[in-house]
């Protein structure tokens, strides 16, 4: 008989011995006790250095488990052990089935009488899905286990996770958000947390960027807690430069390794769920604050009343504070609207369940924004078109930062930058095929670039003639602002009613997808007109861009 029969007969003859029989005869070998109960790593036979998720609750009650089985797709080095009892079996087999390729990678382990946290322990991380009549016994038998935990977003959940400091929340059907939630648990697996406390001090002193501390003038300004591209560090700095009556407190709440930007004091998460730190957030927030602006509708009293800020309202309004709402985009940026509007509309490549989930948010914290009455502030002009009522208050750049003295569109071959943050809000898929078309006739250089640090990206602007932003949104934004500043060309597709709106005419080479060929050619027949264009863009970016008219918008709510 050839090797090959011989391999599959004896894997046939394999697979029909019992699986703890198999195990009991493995242990019998290395001379430990062959009849202990097997973990549930053995089950899955799996080698110790395999990531392995273990989902030991409900199947047919879980509503997140078809799609953390979705997710494994994500997670190619991920293994999951399901565990189930005998009348679990058919439904399980069914979500398994759901799974794709990944349903290799799903172990089906039967359930031993009782799920201890020795039988668990084995795996890396243990997943604790969305089951209404769940309780909260097994996240306690995966905490004695020591597993990392990932859980579905609930109230109940995240405040007894919280309690122990540990654990990373995902949002229920949200399949990105699941597979983020196991890379960040897998990412601290370097050792259970203590279960008296997270792994870093849920409040940290920050590194006070270049602004007048709190308590410095009569208007204490309380700033928090997104600092999405660092736009609350530079109004902070904005805002007490125009005015020497404020002092300001910046406090911003992210992930300990997300700390880029300058803040007083960070909350790490899931810190914002102790009940200490809310307690001292609202002993600072409402006891020493007079003024507030709330960005991207964050919570600002830690967690203690929900995930967003129309539950904190009510103590702010009792507390007598100036409150002001700021966004910058998705949070308030309906995308059923705005596919309505633009034909070439970026939610048109965004995935259908971040479309929906995008919905619910904007629809949610429009609600908050007219039903609070509260001054309204977008920092693009774009997002006129879905909250008209706002008022624009323009991103800032650090325009000397940008600046450059290199000459534009001199070489023969000019070259064109395009470096996108996240590809589907920019139309890359889209767009590249005509840069690389452009390229390859070699009218371009094209350059894409992608995750770079900022000092790098700045040399990258200042190295390019063109920068292309995004051809789907309708408005221009940081990296528009920073090519400008650069003195470069930009090409962006701007929408001319909210500008219109705003007041205002960006010195930008309109273009979508379709046109952008039209449009880099029409520039380079004409480049005096471009270099004229690109010499605008930099007064433009100074006039509306670093930090004073943004203040000046301010003023009225500062009084």
């Amino acid at each position: 008989m050839s090797p090959a029969p011989v391999r599959r007969t004896v894997s046939a003859v394999r697979r029909r011995i019992p699986r703890r029989w198999r195990i009991a005869l493995r242990r019998a070998a290395a001379g430990t006790r062959p009849f202990q109960t097997p973990s549930v790593r053995e089950l899955c036979e799996l080698p110790a250095g395999t990531p392995l998720l273990v989902h030991a609750g409900g199947i047919t009650a879980d509503r997140a488990l078809d799609g953390v089985l979705r997710t494994l797709d994500r997670l190619p080095e991920f293994h999951l052990a399901l565990v189930c009892d005998e009348a679990e079996r058919t439904a399980a087999r069914a979500l398994v089935d759901r799974a794709g390729k990944a349903r290799r990678r799903i172990h089906q382990v039967s359930r031993p009488r009782a799920v201890t946290a020795a039988f668990l322990a084995s795996a890396d991380v243990a997943v604790f899905g969305f089951d209404p009549d769940a309780g909260l016994a097994l996240l306690d038998t995966y905490l004695a286990a020591g597993l990392r935990i990932v859980a579905a977003d609930s109230r109940v959940v995240r405040e007894h996770l919280a309690r122990h400091g540990t654990g990373e929340l995902f949002a229920p059907g949200s399949l990105p958000s699941f597979a983020k939630a196991v890379q960040r648990a897998r990412q601290h697996d370097d050792g259970p947390p203590a279960p008296d406390g997270p792994t870093a001090a849920p409040i940290e002193a920050g590194t006070p960027g270049p602004w007048r501390a709190l308590g410095a003038g009569p208007v204490r300004l309380g700033l928090g807690t997104a600092n999405y591209a660092g736009q609350l560090s530079a109004l902070a700095v904005a805002l007490t430069t125009a005015r020497a009556d404020v002092g300001v407190e910046l406090v911003m709440a992210k992930p300990p390794e997300t700390y880029r930007y300058p803040a007083d004091r960070y909350l790490n998460y899931p810190g914002e769920h102790r009940l200490d730190v809310q307690t001292e957030q609202a002993r600072r927030v409402l006891g020493w604050y007079t003024h507030l602006i709330v960005d991207a509708f964050r919570p600002v009293l830690g967690r203690a009343n929900g995930d967003d800020i129309a539950a904190d309202l009510p103590a702010l309004r009792r507390a007598r504070l100036k409150v002001a709402l700021l966004a910058h985009g998705s949070e308030i940026r309906h995308p059923g609207a705005h596919l309505e509007r633009h034909a070439e509309s970026a939610f048109r490549d965004a995935d259908p369940e971040l479309r929906e989930r995008l919905t619910t948010v904007a629809e949610r914290n429009r609600r908050t924004a007219e039903e609070s009455g509260l001054p309204f502030f977008v920092t693009t002009p774009d997002l006129l078109d879905d909250v008209p009522f706002a008022t624009w208050a323009p991103l800032i750049v650090d325009v000397d930062d940008w600046a450059c003295d290199r000459p534009v569109l001199e070489r023969a071959r000019p070259v064109v930058l395009h470096a996108p943050s996240k590809r589907w809000t920019k139309g890359t898929d889209r767009l590249l095929p005509r840069l690389q078309e452009l390229h390859d006739r070699h009218v371009i250089d094209l350059r894409l670039v992608e995750g770079l640090p900022h000092h790098e990206m700045r040399r990258q602007v200042q190295d390019c003639d063109i920068v292309v932003d995004q051809l789907v949104m309708g408005s221009y934004g940081t990296f528009s602002c920073e090519g400008m500043a650069a003195g470069r060309v930009v090409v962006a597709y701007v929408s001319e009613g909210p500008h219109r709106a705003a007041g205002v005419r960006p010195p930008i080479a309109n273009a979508t997808p379709d046109t952008l060929v039209k449009a880099i050619e029409s520039l380079l027949d004409d480049r005096p007109a471009a270099v004229a264009l690109a010499a605008e863009g930099t007064r433009y970016v100074r006039d509306h861009h670093d930090g004073r008219r943004t203040a000046e918008v301010f003023d009225a709510f500062l009084r």
